[in-house]
């Protein structure tokens, strides 16, 4: 082979390079991410040193059991009905099966150059980011969707990059004084950054390793460490309490209203569905309603027809309604009126509350307060989609709990359901399980969850074992994804999984070598 006689460091500066290519493309680009797995493969190929790659691909056996999983997963394609649909699934699924395969086979990254490349995917991050926060921040509108800040890959998957980077910097061990500043720096900009993109599984994943690490480190024999660790779990604890009892006290708080008027101030009766548990800051959503009243004087105000949608599709109508409601204003001609130019335009550009004014985690809070209390209607609620996803998959769990519907069929059989239940949702919303356990229990049944269980099992026992702290942590951002998303059916989330879990279990001898980083 062309690379045969190839000296061994050679080899590893070629992987090295492979593995940085993987990683720009995690950040940048699909593209480099499927051509960069081809490299590696090619790599491999042409190294000719198939022997000793065969023997670590033996010897691994975390792997054995993940590949274990990976088998009943391809076998469910024959007994799916729809053959072209599951080899499309399969072919999707190559990063996720091929990377961790070829990082074993590979020779074994040395722990000097596997330090060098977590600091180098946390230096993508950090870029990543400042140029999403540059350009939202440039183009930026009260209107703006937050989840359009992350231009180049989903801002869902971007947070649990992000989420491994501030893990990675803290892990770090540095005696220069200016590496550790600026390290320090850039774990409190990604820390703001995750706040400020509202990613709340991301937020999840973050407490969640606190609270793990912390634990971790009270077994250690050394004092400061253990005192550190008790103030970071206890902060951690406080803080997931505080947030609880706040978002509990601030959900259920509803303005009282002592008296509900029959008539608008022009004579018209008025609505009132005194039943209804929507709010609005606080105020009843579907009381005080009088929609003819609101058209003819909206059209005073504004040459948006009510029934035309924004370009988030929703319903001006229901925009004004909620925009009224917000700040304590009945929905009738006084209400309208009583809303000022700047009013006006926010409702034009699609602000449903003068709470959706607010950035941060805060923002992202009050919508899911919303959502919580407008369960009549799931769509545009990215809450109550996952809940429709739940109970859609679970429906059809019923039918095929043993070895699931096959990975040729798994869309159909979600599609058929909404439509055999009725589903509320519109069609461009009804989607797949958005959880990971859940679409693996649909597609192959109780036999591939247990399977796939037992590799996150090992998996996790094997590093833990190995104290390969920055691996853990790795493992628990993965799975609290797992909880709300399908990580491992995109490209970028099956990529990180494959990439890293191949990356930490490349070479059996990885033993602690994040003390070193």
């Amino acid at each position: 082979m062309l690379l045969k006689n190839t000296s061994p460091k050679n080899i590893q500066i070629l992987s090295v390079i492979g593995c940085l290519f993987v990683m720009f493309g995690l950040l940048f680009g699909k593209a480099i991410l499927s051509l960069s797995t081809a490299y590696l493969i090619l790599i491999l190929i042409l190294s000719g040193n198939y022997s000793q790659g065969i023997a670590r691909l033996k010897e691994n056996r975390t792997l054995h059991v993940f590949l274990l999983f990976i088998l009943f997963y391809i076998a469910s394609f024959t007994w799916s009905n729809n053959l072209e649909a599951g080899l499309s699934d399969l072919i999707s699924k190559a990063n996720l099966i091929l990377l961790p395969i070829t990082l074993v086979a590979l020779p074994p990254v040395t722990k000097n150059n596997k330090t060098i490349l977590l600091r180098i995917f946390t230096g993508f991050v950090l870029v990543a980011s400042i140029i999403n926060f540059v350009t939202y921040q440039i183009t930026y509108s009260p209107d703006k969707d937050i989840r359009t800040m992350s231009l180049f890959i989903s801002h869902i998957r971007f947070s649990l990059f992000g989420i491994f980077g501030i893990f990675i910097l803290a892990y770090q061990k540095t005696t220069n004084l200016y590496l550790k500043i600026i390290s320090y720096l850039a774990i409190a900009w990604l820390l703001y950054y995750t706040y400020y993109a509202q990613v709340l599984s991301g937020i999840l994943a973050l407490l969640i390793c606190l609270i793990s690490m912390s634990i971790y480190e009270l077994k250690s024999s050394v004092k400061w460490k253990k005192i550190t660790s008790i103030l970071f779990l206890v902060s951690t604890i406080f803080l997931i309490i505080a947030s609880v009892i706040n978002f509990n006290d601030l959900n259920t708080k509803k303005k009282e209203i002592k008296n509900y008027l029959k008539h608008t101030k022009l004579g018209h009766n008025y609505m009132h569905d005194t039943l209804s548990n929507a709010l609005e800051n606080g105020y009843p959503l579907d009381c005080f309603i009088n929609k003819e009243e609101l058209d003819s004087t909206w059209k005073t105000r504004s040459k948006i027809p009510l029934n035309s949608y924004t370009k988030n599709e929703y319903r001006y109508y229901t925009v004004l309604v909620r925009y009224l409601t917000s700040k304590g204003l009945s929905k009738d001609a006084e209400g309208v009126n009583k809303l000022t130019q700047q009013d006006i335009k926010n409702i034009e550009q699609g602000i449903p509350t003068i709470l959706a004014l607010e950035s941060g985690l805060k923002k992202r809070i009050y919508e899911l307060q919303y959502e919580l209390n407008s369960q009549q209607d799931p769509n545009g609620h990215s809450l109550l989609h996952r809940i429709e996803y739940w109970k859609t998959g679970w429906s059809i769990i019923k039918q095929h709990w043993i070895i699931g519907t096959g990975i040729g069929d798994y869309k159909t059989a979600y599609q058929e359901a909404y439509i055999k239940s009725k589903s509320v949702l519109e069609p461009k919303n009804r989607l797949e399980s958005h959880n990971q356990f859940l679409g693996i229990l649909v597609a192959t049944g109780s036999i591939g969850l247990i399977l796939f269980i037992i590799h996150l099992i090992y998996t996790f026992r094997t590093f833990a074992k190995n104290k390969n702290k920055l691996a853990i942590l790795f493992f628990i951002i993965c799975i609290v994804s797992f909880l709300v998303e399908d990580t491992l059916t995109t490209l970028a989330g099956m990529s990180f999984y494959g990439f890293f879990f191949g990356l930490f279990i490349n070479n059996d001898q990885y033993k602690n070598y994040v003390k070193n980083i």
